[in-house]
């Protein structure tokens, strides 16, 4: 997968160095730096979410990077470009999953193909994970292979709230508030592997833009966050933190996906989905993303063995192999890499405006930083030195928090999302969906669905003024 066009690579290297060095600035106050001042990029436009970090010293590691996220994968042996998809899949491109390199949008149908749909799907029953589908459930494949669900048969479903307020300020303004439910007909699961009873929930992809800041966090810092929010008598997380084993086997506080299951960002969400998003295998991924039982069904299945021209046995052995050839190089995925951790964040805007100025004071008397906690200073990052003792402003405590939500799905407990640069969603993805499921079609809906540990939080943003309200909203834009 090395056969790039190095010309094009080249020109545009020099370009965006070009447009980098322009990028002159005053002296600002430190909260207008999101990601300190080597991972911060004053741009506003609709590229703002895709821009190398100065901290990143090798730009054509960070543009063969981005070339992988891009690309659309197809099915082969790995011995040309982007070859090596399946045998199942959820997704050809990483991109479609992240339309301007932001969160997936709101949809109403689930449906891969469609740029911007970046739902995943999680089915569960009282145990949790029904075990005959991997965690993330495939719903494409590769001929002769079919996919575990076929994506026809799943329906999303929005469906009006109406809240114990009655939709409705003390001052008389109405709002509204949806939520979706998910089914899957029976009869798109294949028969061996339809569990007698579950339950179906969706969760939208997340934004990657500073998670290589994220992870320059301490794991110290964290755990230190999270004693001094267990000493509080509100707003105090779950009393267990996360664990999940990092690249080397080690167990390491999770900060990464919604459920905090991933600990280090060099196995966390976007190394493991260059992987299992697409089941291309690599020289430490050289099995695929699926599970024995649909391994058995398909090993079963006479379609399958008469085109391939295989047995059992064979079938079988060749879907749950942990040893079979690697499709991408690890020179593809360090430049992948370099990519993920290089992606600065935009710098904040109109700090300084009458009514900006007025909501970050009303954020902080509603006690909203209480879980999105304004700022942290990086640790020592082995991985990228320049992101090394940055104060850095995510609006994330990037622990666990129960809101109450109706209707969670499988997710009652989320992580605290990083609220940097979500302002510029709309310029850069033509869309402002916020939350797990993508239910908040802007910061008021949002804040609305916080119950739980946040319903104080809540109940004071209710209590405002109109033009207090939009204070406060006008803030989050701006961070």
């Amino acid at each position: 997968m090395k056969k790039y066009c190095y010309f094009y690579i080249l020109c545009t290297l020099l370009v965006s160095g070009s447009c980098r060095r322009t990028q002159e600035t005053p002296e600002l106050s430190e909260e207008y730096y999101t990601g300190g001042k080597n991972g911060t990029v004053f741009i506003n436009s609709s590229k703002a979410y895709e821009q190398q970090a100065s901290a990143i010293s090798d730009g054509m590691a960070f543009l063969k990077g981005e070339q992988l996220f891009e690309g659309r994968f197809v099915s082969g042996d790995g011995s040309t470009p982007f070859s090596g998809l399946g045998p199942v899949f959820i997704r050809s491109s990483c991109k479609d999953c992240h339309p301007g390199y932001g969160h997936g949008r709101r949809m109403d149908r689930y449906n891969s193909d469609e740029y911007g749909n970046g739902y995943l799907l999680v089915i569960y029953d009282e145990n949790g994970l029904c075990p005959q589908f991997t965690g993330m459930p495939q719903t494409r494949a590769t001929y002769p292979f079919l996919p575990p669900i076929d994506e026809s048969g799943i329906h999303i479903t929005w469906h009006n709230y109406t809240d114990e307020f009655g939709n409705s300020y003390p001052d008389g303004e109405t709002y509204s508030l949806i939520y979706p439910t998910v089914s899957i007909d029976p009869s798109a699961i294949l028969p061996e592997l339809r569990p007698s009873h579950y339950s179906v929930a969706i969760e939208a992809t997340i934004g990657i833009y500073g998670t290589g800041l994220l992870d320059a966090i301490s794991e110290n810092d964290i755990i230190a966050e999270h004693q001094k929010q267990q000493a509080r008598s509100y707003c105090r997380g779950l009393s267990d933190l996360p664990y999940a084993k990092d690249e080397n086997g080690i167990d390491k506080v999770g900060r990464y996906t919604y459920g905090c299951t991933r600990s280090t960002l060099q196995n966390g969400p976007g190394a493991n989905a260059l992987w299992n998003i697409t089941n291309v295998t690599r020289p430490d991924r050289r099995y695929h993303y699926i599970t024995a039982a649909y391994a058995e069904a398909m090993a079963n299945n006479s379609q399958v063995q008469q085109v391939l021209g295989w047995g059992h046995d064979s079938i079988y052995n060749y879907l749950m192999s942990t040893n079979l050839q690697p499709e991408m190089s690890m020179e593809d995925f360090d430049d992948l890499m370099v990519w993920h951790r290089g992606l600065a964040v935009p710098a904040a805007r109109n700090l300084s405006e009458p009514q900006v100025v007025e909501g970050k004071e009303l954020f902080y008397e509603m006690g909203c930083t209480a879980c999105h906690k304004p700022s942290w200073v990086t640790g020592t990052d082995a991985h990228v030195p320049g992101f090394s003792h940055q104060k850095i402003w995510p609006y994330s405590d990037l622990l666990r928090h129960n809101l109450g939500m109706k209707e969670p799905g499988a997710r009652a407990n989320c992580r605290t999302t990083p609220l940097w640069g979500r302002g510029l969603s709309k310029i850069c993805t033509g869309y402002e969906d916020h939350l797990h499921d993508m239910r908040a079609r802007t910061y008021e809906e949002a804040i609305l669905w916080h119950g739980g540990e946040a319903a104080q939080s809540k109940d004071k943003f209710r209590r405002l003024t109109k033009q207090q309200r939009q204070a406060v909203v006008k803030f989050l834009e701006s961070i």
